[in-house]
């Protein structure tokens, strides 16, 4: 067997290919494919795209989803009860003529005065087949052996009453076919139309996968790789929305930003109040972790409001030290140089250099004898634009902050392809799912009720959800988040520094975070601690190197000539 297409295969050469009661030289043969096959290119298999033997390739039993399980158990109903049916009636059949004859028998007994039962007859084996026993034996149930046995040996008394008991049964059972007839119309109706939406089960899967924690790590680690060779980024159609683009380098030199990273595309625009709604929902009990997180890093991040609950919190916060004082932060000792208003911050010269801190990151006072930095000295130029963060972050940072933006994107384009109305109600739907309320199905149902457009993108929210909610409860519970994100706000420009602080938090901070308010993008990095940070555009460098040594070629074969 041989590969023609993607889709289909050849049948093998010793395949008999014969179509039975056509003659070869019929015109019916030509129509006919008999040369090949259709059969689903490849499927996952333990994360890896395998593609197995024609032989064991099961198309329903890959494509099926929660409607075609219901399909085909109320399929299996309706064959069992038929069958149970058709069995009992066929032993009611069968023993019909025999309880006639046996009535018969005994009226002639009585008649010619003898007494009943003074001749004994037997049932002949081959009257009943196995079919007929067994459906007597199981309308008796544990009895069913014994009343068999009855049958055989005295069947002018048992037949009559084993078929009465046929006939009652056959009744009964048909009663409740009918009454199950009812069930079967409404789960048929139901189901019909989630069962042949094959597309949104698969592309749900695609899309799941999308967000694994693996898959998420290697988009960061590989980025050197993904954007030399884009070939090696795995598309699908309902994943190109959302995949991020891979670069070298960036060419704006305000970012600093030269070795090879991932970005995503952010705006304060996205639905984010609906996102911090599902996942208040996801953490449940625990919201207080949520709204830590929130509050001190996830929300003055993204420059969103320190909460979205109906009481709101005040994002003001008193300004309880001035000019002139030395302070301990949680990044070191400094002295405070002036007050900027916003946002509300501290301007603060350490020993290292100047920076910004915010007031929650102000342990407390210093005696003024206690060796502090000169607050003479300090200059803007050591630090970075507003409008441009940079954080270096834990594993868990990174997963929690791509997550998130995943969520807020799925979000933006589920609000773009439905009305208003009709987004309301799927996140009313998606909150009850998560809050356990309704079942997988119960959820698609309604969703599929909702909308007809990007179904497979809607009902995937809820495992993004979730994913991203464990992600962030990881977070919290490394607890140096704050203290990560309070060393991004010194908004220092000499990047090793901010790296040095960083790392003495904590070992794992081996992913770079950036975010440009003004370019509406996130920029991801891998930069393990034995790596060295790029500071300078490396591949210009070359570039003109090589531009340079073209040229003096040129200029030595022209002095030669």
């Amino acid at each position: 067997s041989k590969n023609i297409t993607p889709s289909y295969w050849s049948y093998p050469s010793d395949y008999p290919i014969d179509v039975p009661g056509v003659d070869s030289d019929n015109s019916v043969v030509k129509l006919l494919n008999s040369k090949c096959f259709s059969m689903a290119k490849d499927w996952p298999e333990k994360g890896k795209n395998k593609l197995k033997s024609p032989e064991s390739y099961d198309g329903v039993k890959v494509r099926r989803n929660i409607y075609e399980e219901v399909l085909c158990r109320v399929e299996d109903e309706m064959y069992e009860v038929e069958m149970a049916i058709e069995r009992n009636e066929s032993a009611l059949r069968k023993l019909e003529p025999i309880a006639e004859e046996a009535t018969r028998l005994r009226e002639l007994e009585e008649k010619d005065g003898q007494p009943i039962g003074r001749l004994q007859y037997k049932l002949n084996l081959r009257s009943l087949n196995t079919i007929h026993i067994g459906s007597i034996a199981r309308i008796y149930g544990d009895s069913g052996d014994e009343v068999i046995q009855h049958l055989l040996r005295n069947p002018l008394v048992v037949v009559p009453i084993v078929c009465k008991r046929l006939q009652e049964k056959d009744a009964e059972w048909r009663k409740v076919k009918t009454e199950l007839a009812k069930e079967w119309k409404l789960a048929l109706s139901e189901n019909a139309k989630g069962s042949t939406d094959v597309k949104c089960l698969l592309y749900k899967r695609e899309i799941e996968k999308s967000f694994a924690t693996e898959r998420l790590i290697e988009d960061c680690q590989e980025a050197k790789s993904f954007a030399k060779y884009p070939s090696k980024i795995q598309r699908h159609p309902a994943t190109n929305m959302i995949l991020p683009d891979f670069h070298l380098s960036n060419p704006d030199q305000k970012l600093a930003l030269y070795q090879p990273h991932l970005s995503v595309l952010v705006s304060r625009m996205m639905p984010h109040i609906d996102a911090y709604n599902l996942l208040a929902a996801q953490f449940g009990g625990d919201r207080s972790k949520f709204t830590k997180l929130w509050s001190g890093f996830i929300g003055p991040w993204f420059g969103l409001p320190s909460s979205y609950d109906s009481i709101v919190v005040s994002s003001t916060t008193a300004m309880k030290f001035s000019p002139g004082q030395k302070v301990r932060t949680t990044v070191g000792d400094g002295q405070i140089i002036s007050i900027a208003a916003d946002p509300q911050r501290y301007k603060v010269k350490f020993s290292f250099g100047v920076g910004y801190v915010h007031p929650d990151a102000i342990a407390h006072l210093l005696p003024s004898s206690s060796s502090a930095a000169d607050v003479a000295g300090a200059d803007d130029s050591q630090l970075m634009q507003d409008d441009i963060q940079i954080l270096f972050g834990t594993e868990n940072i990174y997963l929690s902050i791509r997550l998130y933006m995943l969520l807020v994107t799925m979000l933006y384009q589920a609000k773009d392809a439905i009305a208003v109305s009709g987004y309301t109600s799927c996140k009313a739907a998606i909150v009850d799912f998560i809050k356990s309320k309704t079942d997988l199905k119960e959820f698609e149902s309604t969703i599929r009720g909702i909308t007809d457009k990007n179904v497979f993108n809607i009902v995937a929210i809820p495992s993004l959800v979730q994913s991203c909610g464990d992600a962030m409860a990881k977070v919290v519970e490394e607890d140096v988040f704050d203290i990560l994100y309070h060393c991004s706000q010194l908004k220092l420009k000499d990047l090793n520094q901010l790296r040095s602080l960083s790392i003495d938090v904590t070992e794992e901070a081996v992913y770079r975070l950036q975010i440009s308010s003004s370019a509406n993008q996130v920029f991801f990095s891998y930069i393990p601690a034995d790596v060295e940070l790029q500071l300078s555009n490396t591949l210009a460098s070359e570039k003109r190197n090589l531009e340079s040594g073209e040229n003096d070629d040129d200029t030595k074969r022209l002095k030669t000539e």
